[in-house]
Formats: C-alpha cells, structure tokens, sequence
C-alpha cells in the first residue's frame, strides 16, 4: 500500500461493496476489501483486482484480528457486508442474526480500537416493511421479517457506538441499488 490514506470496505466483492471500492481507488485510497465470497464475486472486482492500491481478504468478518491492521492508518469503514433478501432470512433467521447484528458488532469494535474517522454502515429500507407510501427518515419502523429486523438492530448497534464510545457514524438506509 503506497500512502497512508486506508479504507476497509467489507462486502468488497459485493454490488455496491466492488462500486465503492473502485470509487475509493479513484479518490487515491488504499483499499483493504473484506469478502468471504458467500455471495459477492471476484468478477465485481475484475477492473481493480490487480491494482496495487487494492487487497482482498477472502475471510469471515468474525474470524478478523485488530493485529491483522496493525501499523495501519486506517482512516474509514465502510461496511456493506451482510445477508439480504426476505424469503431466505424466514427461512434461516439464525445466519441473518449472525452476519448482520454480530458481524457488526465486530466491525463496530474493530473501528473503535482502529480509532477511525468514520464507519458508514449500510442499513436497509426494509425497516419501514411493505409500504407503496412515499418515505423520508421518520417513517413507521415495521419489522415484518428476520431480514428487516437484523438490519436495523445493526443500525441500532452503530447508533448505541455513537452514543456511548462517540465513534463516528453515518448509517445510511439503502432503498433498491441498481446499476452497472
């Protein structure tokens, strides 16, 4: 890695996890992406693979170490990690707990101990349930599925960090992504 401006994005090899990455480099990043390959691709990654401003850890979030970023400036997280899609989490609620409320609550100790500028949390608009109303941020919170319910106590977990550690956050409530 060439300078000390460092960003960690987990979901790397994800949609909008690769998009963000190939952003960062653009803005002169150093980029350490975090992808245990369930269900982003190399292939999302195919114009940065070989950067030299670009690294891929290939792990699960909870088997990451601080010592892993030791001697590192790492300046931001951007965490896109975690499970998406209804159906899937009635079916397993369990991995939808696991990789979206405790995968975060690992990131969010990472950046405390790192010490970092900010953590941008990707949250998801599906905390307002099935809804054809126009939305804006004070909106009824409506659980109505085991996806909903582990993002948004994610959100929660980066919210309660703010508050008691004053770790800086921005949780950002995705709606549809779409794109290249």
């Amino acid at each position: 890695m060439q300078n000390n401006k460092i960003v960690i994005i987990t979901g790397a090899a994800g949609f909008i996890g690769s998009h963000m990455c190939e952003l960062m480099i653009r803005k002169n990043y150093n980029v350490i992406g975090i992808d245990d390959m369930s269900t982003g691709s190399v292939d999302n990654l195919k114009n940065i693979i070989k950067n030299k401003k670009f690294v891929l850890k290939k792990k699960n979030i909870l088997d990451l170490k601080k010592s892993e970023f030791k001697n590192k400036n790492i300046n931001y997280i951007f965490h896109f990690a975690g499970k998406g899609d209804v159906v899937p989490s009635i079916e397993k609620p369990f991995e939808y707990v696991e990789s979206n409320i405790l995968v975060t609550t690992k990131i969010l100790e990472l950046a405390k101990n790192l010490k970092i500028k900010k953590l941008v949390y990707a949250a998801s608009s599906s905390c307002y349930g099935i809804n054809n109303k126009k939305l804006d941020e004070n909106a009824k919170i409506s659980l109505e599925h085991p996806y909903a319910l582990s993002k948004y106590y994610g959100e929660q977990l980066v919210l309660n960090w703010f508050k008691i550690y004053k770790l800086p956050v921005n949780s950002i409530r995705i709606f549809n992504a779409y794109g290249p």
